[in-house]
């Protein structure tokens, strides 16, 4: 069982280990979160990869297609939310969020040039993603087909490279113990952090 004495700012801390461990970690838990958003007023969900926490500006990121169906979406409602599940901590997080879209600046630029050509890949799609299609296929161009672009051929997707910046507006983390279950609310304005308990 966590041993954080009862102290919020202390499971604020771990939570911000987490995220942080769950970007750089490929076989962490948290490395790929549930993302929902908000599609015609349904709930549309799908599992992400995270690629960025700032632990200064409370925000976590994600890349996307710029073509899929989730920006159209988000430019119509910046409501977001998050769900992290550890099965061996026994934690959840849901994490409330704004998200802001980006495509091609420089926060994009940045993230591009960090990325592996094995995942430019994904972008280089002559149809955008949920287009219909008569035979199962990725999309991708016969020529590339079971290879690695090259650089050169690479950068023809960036033009459908997304960066999906989510602000933290709330975190509800659940800790789940046969002891006795925890749940704590946390709020962030400003970067500033207030606390509440919760029955789980």
């Amino acid at each position: 069982m966590f041993n954080f004495n009862n102290n919020p700012k202390l499971i604020y801390d771990n939570i911000k280990e987490l995220l942080s461990e769950g970007v750089i970690n490929r076989k962490h838990a948290f490395h790929t979160p549930v993302f929902s958003n908000i599609n015609n007023n349904f709930v549309a969900s799908r599992i992400v990869v995270l690629r960025k926490f700032d632990s200064d500006n409370m925000s976590i990121n994600f890349h996307t297609d710029y073509r899929s169906p989730k920006i159209k979406n988000l430019n119509k409602n910046t409501n977001s939310k998050f769900i992290f599940y550890d099965t061996k901590l026994k934690l959840q997080l849901r994490i409330k969020t704004i998200s802001k879209i980006n495509n091609q600046n420089n926060i994009t630029k940045e993230a591009w040039e960090n990325t592996k050509l094995i995942s430019r890949k994904c972008y280089l799609t002559e149809k955008s993603p949920s287009s219909e299609s008569e035979l199962p296929q990725d999309g991708i161009p016969l020529s590339l087909v079971g290879i690695e672009p090259t650089k050169k051929e690479s950068e023809k997707g960036y033009k459908n490279f997304a960066v999906i910046q989510n602000s933290i507006l709330e975190i509800d983390w659940l800790y789940l113990n046969f002891k006795g279950h925890r749940r704590l609310k946390i709020k962030i304005e400003n970067n500033n952090a207030s606390f509440k308990w919760l029955i789980p």
